[in-house]
């Protein structure tokens, strides 16, 4: 249910009439007593803007104790306090620590984040990117057109045409834009002016940190993928019906992401509707694949049967991922 909010007309002097304005909007879009509004008189609406002379954001700073922490943990809190729009993260150490280059690795992976002073005991970096000329757009694609690269080679893994390690270079350069992404994202859905200054709404803002949580998950798929093909052995037979089923679904994909910058919502539809037949053919693989390997007491048919099931199973996540973006599509306006 939608509540409006009304407010009484108050007659002040002779010639003008006032309008108490809600407390949360004023907070929300940081205003004071003696800011100016805009008013639009649009006939029967009359809209009130804040005003939109650029207003020097506080800078947020925040200090990280590593002492004794685990490395995955402390990369939690150096993440989290980047994606919470901090903008200078200090991380304090002991002096006999020599946890410095892997804290500077950490933070060499969150775009705009730079180092600007060290010491014996602390680190200190600082975020240097201005939010407000970052295209979200932009991140979509440039993350659309890796992880496109991914899957076209990720399926070479298996014939040692292509290194692991290619694709989970490309996997960091994807979570960079990932963090990026969501850390403007926050900051607009937050902070109406910076929405409005990269021309977004909130729901337009929601579908596009979907989009690129979608992204980042089907290029962790890849990730996988490459991983456990690296260390299967499969026949060719196999081998040709596995790059089929990966091709298909990286032709879908990119059908799926060209629906979506062109708000094409027929075809989004029918990748939708067509989508549990990627998941089905993944299905049928594993089966077929199994039954003709029925020999599985030997511990390396074993462990090869468990790395074509994790293949398999990324595979279909990339499909759901792929069903996914379809469903955002159709839910663009």
């Amino acid at each position: 249910m939608i509540r409006i909010d009304v407010r009484k007309l108050i007659s002040f002097g002779k010639g003008s009439y006032i309008v108490s304005m809600p407390k949360s909007w004023i907070e929300k879009n940081n205003l004071k007593k003696g800011d100016l509004i805009s008013v639009d008189d649009e006939g029967f609406e009359l809209v009130l803007s804040a005003n939109q002379e650029e207003q020097k954001l506080e800078s947020k700073e925040i200090s990280i104790d590593a002492k004794g922490k685990e490395l995955e943990l402390l990369k939690t809190e150096i993440v989290s306090s980047y994606l919470n729009g901090y903008d200078t993260i200090n991380i304090l150490f002991d002096s006999n620590s020599r946890e410095a280059p892997q804290i500077k690795d950490i933070i060499r992976n969150l775009s705009g984040l730079e180092i600007m002073e060290q010491t014996s005991t602390r680190i200190s970096a600082k975020n240097l990117i201005n939010i407000n000329e970052i295209s979200i757009n932009n991140i979509i694609r440039r993350m659309d057109i890796i992880t496109r690269a991914m899957i076209e080679d990720v399926i070479l893994c298996s014939t040692g045409q292509c290194n692991p390690d290619s694709i989970m270079n490309r996997d960091l350069d994807v979570n960079r834009l990932y963090y990026l992404g969501y850390r403007v994202i926050r900051n607009a859905m937050k902070n109406p002016r910076i929405a409005k200054s990269l021309g977004q709404d909130s729901w337009k803002l929601h579908l596009e940190k979907l989009m690129i949580l979608r992204l980042e998950k089907m290029a962790d798929c890849q990730k996988r993928i490459a991983r456990h093909l690296s260390a299967v052995k499969l026949d060719r037979n196999s081998l040709n019906e596995l790059s089929r089923i990966h091709r298909d679904i990286g032709e879908t994909f990119s059908a799926v992401m060209k629906a979506y910058y062109n708000n094409e919502k027929g075809a989004a539809l029918n990748i939708e509707v067509t989508s549990r037949d990627k998941t089905a053919a993944c299905d049928k693989f594993l089966e077929n694949y199994t039954q003709s390997h029925p020999n599985i007491k030997n511990k390396s048919r074993y462990s090869n049967l468990v790395m074509v099931a994790k293949v398999v199973e990324n595979l279909k996540a990339t499909a759901v991922e792929v069903r996914n973006i379809a469903r955002a599509v159709l839910c663009v306006e």
